[in-house]
């Protein structure tokens, strides 16, 4: 006899394929079967501009998370190409803490210097996420004691992807986006809780920064914050979003970012406030695997450093300031004033959006077009990411594009 499937069927705590992957699947489709997936490209120019091998079409590309366009740095590049020529590995592939490059010792040494603390660097930021949450839900960045876990409702996927395995260890709650009072109110019903957010979402916005260190100061809240999508782009040495607005950090907080995107290298890197948890997370979970950064990473990684070691960072930031500015002060969206480079055009449905993205896309702009689950139900449209390499005659055009084609949705 047959067992019927929804006998074993899960217990759908924390993630639901069956009910996510059929409503994502649909909104993959149109975006498919408008040709605005898979498009095969050359460079024409960096990253600002690319050639569709198939067609000849030329385009600007709007959708890249290098938002001050390091990836094309030739100080980022020669970086990767020393460090490949010297070392003559590609990398150790074992562990790190058993053998490790004197590469990676000297990268440490200055991301700590730049960032000002302890920073590990792992193959990726969710590598790191992987291995970081599940033993601070257990209680062994703090005093082991379990710490009731809140998730933001939009923390990014890399962390809401690792719920499941936090919950066997403690109790994992998800919070309302933003909702501080929730988040108190979690804080006074159990002695010790954990935070997990973006410091910049990358559907658009900020965490409420200044009230959540109101309730770390206030009750010993554990923040641990993926900042991914700003670091490069704010502090003076590109400390990101959130690191730049902590005079210093603490051991109940822990920043964790992409290098792969406005810092214009791979892979990713945690920042504490406390040597300990250095120690103990370089040998914790994926973090004592086989795939720690190897050594192109390495070398593009120290290049990028160089570049924010120079005036050319500042001069990026600031073109980026100017882009955001000009956005804003032509086009309506929910992220308009916050002074940040992520922007969500809405149009309410998947179909409105595909088309909107699609259209810009004939007249020489890729936009992504964005639809649940990445954005709710009923609010599609298409993201931005604005860039600081990005000249102001092409944002300007871009804008007057965009206006022309909204009405005709």
């Amino acid at each position: 006899m047959t067992t019927p499937s929804d006998a074993v069927m899960g217990p759908h705590l924390h993630r639901n394929n069956q009910k996510m992957i059929p409503a994502s699947e649909s909104a993959w489709a149109v975006a498919r079967d408008s040709h605005m997936l898979n498009i095969r490209v050359e460079a024409v120019r960096g990253q600002n501009h690319f050639r569709e091998v198939d067609t000849g079409h030329e385009f600007a590309n709007l959708c890249s998370c290098s938002y001050l366009g390091l990836n094309s740095h030739p100080d980022v590049i020669q970086g990767g190409i020393d460090a490949l020529r010297n070392a003559g590995i590609t990398g150790l592939s074992m562990a790190e803490f058993r053998i490790r490059l004197g590469l990676m010792e000297q990268l440490e040494e200055q991301l700590a210097d730049l960032f000002g603390g302890p920073v590990l660097p792992a193959v990726t930021s969710s590598a790191l996420t992987a291995a970081i949450l599940p033993v601070l839900g257990s209680g062994h960045l703090t005093d082991s004691g379990p710490l009731a876990m809140v998730f933001d409702k939009f923390a990014h996927f890399s962390m809401a992807f690792v719920k499941p395995i936090v919950a066997d260890e403690t109790l994992v709650l998800n919070a309302p986006h933003n909702d501080m009072n929730y988040l108190e109110d979690v804080c006074r019903k159990y002695p010790r809780v954990a935070y997990v957010c973006d410091g910049v979402y990358s559907t658009g916005g900020a965490t409420d920064l200044p009230a959540l260190l109101t309730l770390q100061e206030k009750y010993g809240l554990f923040l641990y914050i993926d900042d991914s999508h700003s670091l490069s782009t704010q502090g003076r040495n590109g400390e990101g979003y959130i690191r730049s607005r902590l005079r210093e950090m603490n051991d109940r907080t822990v920043i964790i970012a992409s290098i792969a995107k406005a810092f214009g290298s791979t892979g990713g890197i945690a920042m504490f406030g406390s040597r300990k948890h250095y120690d103990f997370l370089y040998r914790t979970g994926p973090m004592g695997w086989s795939q720690s950064l190897r050594t192109a990473a390495i070398g593009t990684s120290m290049g990028s450093i160089k570049v924010h070691r120079s005036p050319e960072l500042a001069k990026r930031q600031e073109q980026l300031r100017r882009n955001i500015a000009l956005f804003d002060e032509h086009i309506q969206t929910a992220q308009r004033g916050d002074g940040l480079h992520i922007k969500v055009v809405e149009v309410g449905e998947q179909e409105k959006a595909v088309k909107l993205s699609r259209e810009l896309y004939k007249r020489g702009f890729y936009t992504s077009a964005v639809f649940f689950p990445i954005v709710p139900v009923g609010k599609a449209g298409i993201r931005l990411m604005l860039r600081g390499d990005l000249p102001t005659e092409m944002v300007q055009a871009f804008i007057g594009h965009l206006k022309e084609v909204l009405p005709t949705l």
